[in-house]
């Protein structure tokens, strides 16, 4: 895995883009058509998964209902994701992001700063047993998070989490259907923190033309 390196969005209103983003996905408890259900927001498996019962990402499949129906739309920021969805292709990975529940204000430059701090930590020995705890989880690349707080020594002004994702292709904007920003709406269930990129089907015309530029 990596990280993504770009500049913050030129996008006006990030912060009311959020109630754009929440208007345009529904009102909870969302419901969705059978067709839509069946096709468009079906996040499907990956093949290894079925090989490897006990890895943690099944958490999120388990729960993919629940996250659809009732979860909250928050600006998020990729940490590090598989190197695979830097480029054109046709699998989907896993990603680690972070984001704020509890302080839907957060700014998009602070969650930068953050990101980048976390990032930083990877391969390292910190003193404090709290930081090499995200060490260690960034470090392995297979270990799953749901919520993990970002501690207050990164973290002083908002509270933040750390949670695994799925970046699924076909809900990120064309033509490349790639991580091509680290910025991206998120869906994160309130309880669970079980998140997933908000489809682009849901995003702001001013948003998808920045992430194409």
């Amino acid at each position: 895995m990596t990280a993504v390196v770009t500049c913050p969005p030129r996008v006006a209103r990030v912060r009311e883009m959020i109630v754009e983003f929440a208007n345009n996905f529904g009102a909870t408890p969302r419901k969705f058509s059978l067709w839509d259900g069946l096709t468009y927001l079906r996040v499907a498996r990956p093949e290894w998964l079925y090989q490897n019962p006990n890895d943690e990402l099944e958490t999120l499949f388990l729960t993919l209902s629940k996250l659809k129906r009732n979860g909250q739309v928050v600006w998020g920021h990729i940490v590090q994701a598989n190197s695979q969805l830097f480029s054109p292709g046709r699998w989907d990975c896993p990603a680690e992001v972070v984001y704020s529940l509890h302080d839907p204000d957060t700014g998009l430059e602070e969650l930068s700063e953050i990101a980048g701090e976390l990032y930083g930590m990877k391969g390292t020995e910190p003193d404090d047993p709290v930081l090499q705890v995200i060490a260690d989880y960034l470090t392995n690349e297979m270990t799953r998070v749901y919520g993990l707080a970002v501690p207050a020594s990164i973290c002083q002004r908002y509270r933040c989490q750390i949670t695994t994702t799925y970046v699924v292709r076909k809900h990120l904007p064309k033509p490349d259907r790639c991580l091509r920003r680290r910025f991206l709406p998120l869906v994160v269930h309130p309880t669970t923190h079980v998140a997933l990129p908000l489809p682009s089907r849901y995003w702001p015309k001013a948003l998808i033309e920045w992430w194409a530029n």
